[in-house]
């Protein structure tokens, strides 16, 4: 029998296959890998851009991180630790993707909400 592996589960996985990494240097290779939608599972594209967002937002102490997309379509990524940073956004596409993961863990079903989430790393957690 195959057990499938739900989002929030394959979120920490990625997580934790980064922590012994620099995420700030894996999201800017992750954003120049996916800025043009490359071929794959787009699932593992977003989990692994999300995973290594909230990694890297952990490690700054950030107050905040915000993926943003405006009615527009512009994509933004902001980190708010010890001021506020733009990393490269993921493309509109992936973002899509990174968004409908996020209400699936989050069982947030509208445009804005809020939830807390816990993510288990190794022996610890961290509540996002």
């Amino acid at each position: 029998m195959k057990e499938e592996r739900n989002y929030h589960l394959r979120l920490q996985e990625f997580c934790d296959c980064y922590m012994e990494t620099d995420p700030k240097k894996e999201l800017e290779k992750a954003a120049k890998g996916v800025s043009g939608d490359p071929p794959g599972d787009p699932d593992e594209h977003a989990l692994k851009f999300l995973g290594l967002s909230i990694f890297y937002g952990a490690s700054e102490k950030a107050q905040s991180i915000s993926l943003q997309r405006s009615k527009e379509g512009k994509v933004l990524f902001s980190v708010d630790a010890r001021g506020k940073y733009q990393l490269p956004p993921p493309s509109v596409k992936l973002m899509d993707r990174i968004i409908s993961i996020g209400r699936s863990i989050t069982h947030i079903v509208g445009d804005q909400g809020k939830l807390p989430v816990a993510l288990g790393l190794r022996n610890d957690r961290i509540d996002l």
